[in-house]
């Protein structure tokens, strides 16, 4: 008698409706999980498995999907780093016994392959037999189309540091080359304060409009790409990096260029960017000690001004607040001014000032200045008023 399995899929594209189907056909218990409702239509009406809503990276949606007791999880969302910090989080924290991801890039396939996650490169596979065909070639067994990864790897991969350079390079000290991953507020700020001290610094930002702007400001310290393809780490020479700094509003994608960053190309020191607080605890699992949550910052401040019990994050978004953050640069009208003069939206509240890697609790008498990172919590409708009245 043929055992029955218990799966659950992330993404309902394709390929996930697909196997889902098939699975259900076998006698098999499925769960699949999508952020888009609209996406389980694929599935059909007559639908015999779960599904659920959520997003795939949230422990909280993972383990109410079943996951604890599924005996396979299968990662086929239409996004490579979504798929990774899935299936990493099933197998490390769920240990689930078969963990498969689906990577469309080939390189970071192999790369996570590596690493110990399973994963199928369908852009390998597709790319061999198209080939093979159009020089009516006969198919080739599955296994040999896997080896172009192989020789792509070749073509692109250099000269890996050895573990002996890696330690040469974490006990020299002052860190001489720093890549900052993503252009936002956060990362240009940081890149500007960095650049002030005199450290070599290099600035990636995937987004052209953005790019633009910050070549403007920043010259040649800003380079355009996706700081997740292993091709754009190579341009980079992020084998020689020291310091890898990833700050993008993605965990997901801060989770893979950390990750990639630390185990492939050997770079002694990285930090990672913790946008959902409830993943500190997922990137320490994998690896990367070193995070940096906003939130989690403004936390603290609190706790040390309010009375135990503290309220809890979540507490906030049911009283309809939200956790601010707002850059200041020198064209801000609120630089100059202390916090008591500012005209802020009712119910706002500026709570710490992160300046020159130390941070501070607000006070009436606080003066804002020119890199000032500020957190604060506002009521939901007036975010846009509080920003617009710190930064015009």
């Amino acid at each position: 008698m043929k055992k029955t399995i218990k799966v659950v899929i992330l993404g309902c594209g394709r390929v996930g409706s697909t196997l889902a189907l098939m699975l259900i056909q076998e006698g098999h218990r499925v769960t699949v999980i999508d952020k888009d409702p609209d996406a389980f239509r694929r599935l059909g009406e007559d639908f015999q498995g779960r599904t659920y809503v959520g997003q795939g990276i949230d422990v909280d949606v993972l383990r109410e999907a079943g996951l604890e007791e599924a005996d396979a999880f299968l990662a086929v969302t239409n996004g490579d780093n979504t798929n990774v910090m899935a299936s990493q989080i099933a197998k490390v924290r769920f240990h689930v016994p078969k963990v498969l991801a689906r990577i469309y890039d080939p390189l970071r396939a192999a790369v996570y392959k590596e690493l110990g996650i399973e994963t199928v490169s369908v852009t390998t596979l597709g790319a061999g037999m198209l080939f093979d065909r159009l020089f009516d070639r006969p198919y080739r067994p599955v296994a040999d189309y896997l080896t172009i990864t192989r020789e792509v790897h070749r073509l692109y991969a250099p000269d890996m540091p050895t573990a002996d350079q890696a330690a040469v390079r974490k006990a020299a000290g002052k860190p001489e080359y720093i890549i900052v991953a993503g252009g936002g507020k956060v990362g240009s700020q940081l890149a500007i304060a960095l650049l002030k001290e005199g450290y070599d610094v290099l600035l990636v930002e995937k987004r052209r409009p953005r790019y633009e702007l910050l070549r403007e400001q920043l010259g040649d310290n800003v380079f355009f790409g996706d700081a997740c393809e292993i091709r754009t780490m190579i341009r980079l020479g992020m084998e020689r990096a020291d310091v890898v700094v990833a700050v993008t509003g993605d965990d997901e994608d801060n989770l893979v260029i950390c990750q990639v960053a630390k185990k492939w190309f050997k770079v002694p020191r990285v930090i990672a960017r913790v946008n959902d607080p409830r993943n500190e605890e997922n990137f320490r699992l994998l690896g990367i000690d070193q995070t940096v949550s906003a939130t989690g910052l403004l936390m603290s401040f609190i706790e040390q001004e309010v009375p135990m019990p503290v309220v809890p994050l979540a507490a906030l978004g049911r009283g309809g607040l939200e956790v601010v953050e707002v850059f200041l640069q020198s064209d801000s009208p609120a630089v100059g001014q202390t916090v008591r003069d500012l005209q802020l939206p009712p119910g706002s509240l500026l709570v710490a000032v992160l300046r020159n890697e130390s941070a501070q609790a607000v006070s009436g008498d606080t003066v804002l200045l020119d890199g000032d990172q500020i957190l604060a919590i506002a009521p939901k409708g007036s975010v846009d008023d509080l920003t617009k009245a710190l930064t015009g």
